[in-house]
């Protein structure tokens, strides 16, 4: 008897500590539906520290930010997010460089810009490792802040040999840039600008302006055009972040209804959004509201706009496949998403285009053939790619969400479910903190579910 209470005391200790855990994991998916975090991107900060105080030229418009960047450099002498592999990439070398200019350009930091450089030189050969990944512009931002580093006095423990042909990758790169008539070329100097620099004419790049003050709502753009050309709502924009992050700025912003409505759709692809129903509703509501007054969060970047007409339209709301009439072919390809044919854009495009409600939506059937010949024509192009979102692509040419039963795709995407989830931008980008959580909930209700459905079948045969 002792030993059959004891048990049973044990398991309800244990069902008592699982419940537990379950309504901490549910509370911390709630805040962080409704109060996404932002990762900070050294690289940004860097650039922002770089601005100088309006009439000043010797001071720091953000201290702040100076401050922030002689805080958090790495014990190895880097700057960047953490690999948790501890290999060091493209990404890691350029926010390392920004950092020491940005500390070379205040005359701060001796030590910490040593450090940085040594870093930098043992490393450098990974900038011409065509098999290392690179963010977006690499080839341009990354020898523009050498040549940068070169002007400002900076020695890199590198060979000249090295650095020569860095230069040269560089005006071939800029040759061929120049060579393309094209709009999508124009948007794409512009937001690489700050590897640019002189090179640019700075009121051509200012047209790509938002109702913001932001370029792009990149921070390291907009930084960068304040340093050319002096902007009173660009610096607006730089204040409104800086006094919102303190001395530590994300990469892109603003981003709150991308990341929120990104993880509702984390959230209903793993099966576990009807736990979270009334914090889901607000987010579409606040998306809703945005799409009918077209906001440029929702409606500029091209990805957030699928993704919240799909999300929007599976919900219940209301919303016109017309209102994608700027997301022809011929727009896409003239805009930064169609000149980097950015995988991820096209993607959403596609499954976009799949929520359809009438047999007229020519729109939407236009949208679906050029974005699926495109995505079809990148696995062609590379089918040793393994990448997460090229099998997300393969899985979605051949299995519309129509077509898949709902539990089946809720297990399929629990086994393939990305917890990093990071971009690779100007720098390596985390657009909301999907958490361990989702997955360990997910898992669970998966669990839960299966066992009574078998009950129910047992119940059945009997």
């Amino acid at each position: 008897m002792k030993t059959s209470t004891h048990t049973n005391v044990e398991e309800a200790s244990a069902e008592e500590n699982a419940c537990l855990q379950n309504m901490e994991q549910k509370a911390r998916i709630r805040k962080q539906l409704l109060e996404p975090e932002f990762l900070p991107s050294s690289y940004d900060t860097a650039w922002v520290a770089m601005v100088p105080l309006p009439g000043s030229p010797q001071v720091p418009c953000f201290p702040q930010c100076v401050e922030c960047v002689l805080q958090n450099q790495q014990s190895n002498g880097s700057w960047g997010l953490v690999q948790v592999d501890s290999s060091i990439n493209k990404d890691v070398l350029s926010s390392t460089l920004a950092c020491v200019l940005a500390l070379k350009r205040w005359n701060v930091g001796g030590e910490h810009i040593k450090r940085g450089l040594r870093f930098i030189g043992r490393n450098f050969f990974i900038v011409t490792n065509e098999q290392s990944v690179a963010p977006i512009g690499f080839n341009i931002t990354f020898s523009g802040m050498l040549s940068l580093g070169m002007e400002m006095g900076l020695e890199f423990p590198v060979g000249q040999n090295d650095l020569d042909r860095i230069l040269h990758l560089r005006e071939v790169e800029l040759k061929r840039l120049l060579g393309d008539k094209s709009d999508g070329r124009k948007e794409y100097m512009a937001y690489v600008a700050e590897g640019l620099g002189n090179l640019l004419d700075w009121n051509q790049v200012m047209k790509f302006q938002r109702k913001n003050g932001s370029l792009f709502n990149s921070p390291s753009t907009t930084a960068a055009a304040l340093i050319h050309n002096f902007d009173d709502k660009a610096l607006q924009y730089l204040n409104l972040f800086v006094s919102k992050f303190g001395g530590s700025v994300p990469t892109v912003y603003p981003t709150n209804i991308h990341c929120q409505l990104s993880l509702v759709d984390s959230l209903e692809n793993i099966g576990i959004s009807h736990h979270f129903s009334s914090e889901i509703r607000s987010i579409l509501d606040v998306a809703y509201s945005f799409w009918l007054q077209r906001d440029e969060e929702i409606m500029l970047d091209v990805a957030t706009c699928a993704m919240a007409f799909r999300l929007l339209r599976m919900n219940g709301y209301d919303v016109s496949s017309d209102d994608l009439y700027h997301v022809d072919a011929s727009t896409f390809h003239n805009s930064l998403q169609g000149y980097l044919n950015d995988t991820k854009s096209i993607l959403e495009l596609y499954k976009a285009s799949k929520v359809s409600v009438s047999e007229n939506e020519f729109s939407l059937d236009n949208i679906g053939y050029w974005s699926g010949r495109l995505l079809t024509e990148k696995l062609l192009s590379d089918r040793a790619q393994t990448t997460e979102i090229f099998q997300e692509v393969e899985y979605a040419l051949k299995f519309p969400f129509y077509a898949t039963m709902e539990r089946i795709g809720h297990k399929r995407n629990i086994e393939h479910f990305d917890v990093c989830g990071s971009q690779k931008l100007k720098t390596e980008h985390l657009p909301c903190r999907v958490s361990q959580d989702f997955l360990a909930l997910a898992i669970e209700d998966f669990s839960f579910s299966q066992s009574i459905y078998q009950d129910e079948l047992l119940h059945l045969e009997r």
